[in-house]
């Protein structure tokens, strides 16, 4: 007589009463904080605009024909100055729909998305990858990676 045996090496009935165990065991799997929550989201994006010199958003105002233009028509280096900070100011962020998980371990989750800046006329995008903290008191903690364009 021939006994079908699973990949752990024990008859049917036995390998059935391990599935449950194994169905607990799959679900208590490392968890962290949602990447693609309003708050990360909104984190992210502040982030990235409150720096002021960040390399995406000089790349976007460098090569904004709108920006150009303006500035082809100032007449002291203080008015092109004024038109550089007022596109630099008036820049719109946005963090792309798709967020991708890299990895997710107890209370940390580690994210990549696609962020935007448009500068007049011009969009420019990079990759940002950033992490997000569950602190101990609950508190979701962001930070963003530095990135270089």
């Amino acid at each position: 007589m021939i006994t079908s045996i699973d990949f752990f090496g024990r008859k049917p009935r036995q390998a059935l009463s391990c599935f449950p165990v194994l169905l607990l065991l799959s679900g208590c799997g490392e968890t962290g904080p949602d990447c693609g929550s309003s708050d990360v989201r909104s984190s992210v994006v502040r982030s990235v605009a409150d720096n002021r010199n960040n390399p995406l958003l000089n790349f976007a105002v460098q090569n904004s024909d709108a920006v150009d233009e303006m500035m082809r028509n100032a007449n002291s280096p203080a008015e092109k100055s004024a038109i550089f900070e007022k596109a630099k100011q008036d820049a719109i962020y946005s963090l792309d729909d798709t967020i991708v998980l890299n990895s997710k371990k107890a209370g940390a989750s580690s994210c990549t998305g696609l962020m935007y800046v448009k500068v007049g006329d011009t969009v420019a995008q990079k990759e940002v990858e950033f992490r997000v903290e569950q602190t101990a008191d609950g508190k979701i903690s962001v930070s963003v990676s530095p990135f270089l364009f």
